[in-house]
């Protein structure tokens, strides 16, 4: 027995178009040259047992294995195909909308299936092209397209408009966007004393400053380098970083050392910040 080509698989009525198997088994037979001798027999071994049991009930009182293939054909496109009504087709196609996770092209090609039974004629790709551009949700995508010429835009051409502008959306939200890092250091005091955005390469490397732990400037630059410790009295640094006390910036924890707390320390209250997560 010579090897074939492709498979088939069984059709089941109950799961399958008929349009879509016919189809496949039309291709099938020619890719394969089979003899017309024994197409019919191989349509009917391609039937799961409940189609099997359908189309011999739809032949009788005539035996199933008398049939040609074209009368097996002609009995099963005629019980799989119900009559249709246009306006019903044309309702749901002028109705239909492109959803949000749906691409371009996928909303083109849907609305060309909805199309097949619609019979507009030489209509077809105007009308393709208007449902096409008016089902879009606001956005850039419609926005483009509402700019297009309508006496030139056809239907291929609004779906490369509409693709260009759908690459060029998703570019733009795919940038990642820097987080702003409040501080007060040297910055905030020309500011006064009010907090400012720093962007994260500020804040790259480097130690922290020895007077107020802050990592945005150098000691010597310290705004409270003349400033006299509430803890130990010395003039040169705050309480924070005092002795052995942890320091603790913006609730962010600096050093592997215990912080206490201190309540009736101005400038811990004002380091005190908080942000979202």
């Amino acid at each position: 027995m010579e090897k074939t080509v492709g498979t088939i698989g069984v059709f089941d009525h109950n799961m399958q178009e008929w349009d879509v198997f016919y189809g496949r088994l039309t291709q099938y037979i020619k890719l394969n040259q089979i003899s017309d001798d024994v197409t019919s027999a191989l349509l009917l071994t391609h039937l799961s047992d409940e189609s099997y049991r359908l189309v011999r009930n739809l032949v009788h009182p005539s035996k199933l294995e008398e049939k040609t293939y074209e009368e097996l054909v002609e009995v099963l496109s005629k019980h799989f195909t119900p009559k249709r009504s246009t306006f019903a087709d044309r309702a749901k196609f002028f109705e239909t909308t492109k959803s949000v996770a749906e691409s371009c092209q996928d909303w083109a090609a849907r609305l060309r299936g909805l199309a097949v039974n619609c019979e507009f004629g030489v209509e077809l790709e105007v009308i393709l092209r208007d449902r096409f551009v008016l089902g879009f949700n606001m956005g850039p995508e419609r926005d483009r397209l509402f700019e297009s010429d309508c006496k030139t835009l056809t239907f291929a051409k609004a779906l490369e408009v509409a693709q260009q502008a759908a690459c060029a959306r998703q570019a733009r939200a795919q940038v990642v966007k820097e987080e702003p890092v409040f501080y007060t250091g040297a910055r905030a005091g020309r500011r006064g004393g009010g907090a400012e955005p720093m962007r994260k390469d500020d804040d790259a490397g480097g130690s922290r400053c020895s007077v107020c732990g802050m990592k945005n400037h150098d000691s010597s630059k310290c705004r409270f380098k003349n400033y006299k410790c509430q803890s130990c009295g010395q003039k040169g640094h705050l309480k924070k970083v005092c002795g052995g006390n942890k320091a603790k910036i913006h609730n962010i924890e600096a050093e592997p050392q215990e912080f206490q707390e201190c309540e009736s320390c101005k400038e811990c209250k004002m380091f005190n910040l908080r942000f979202p997560k």
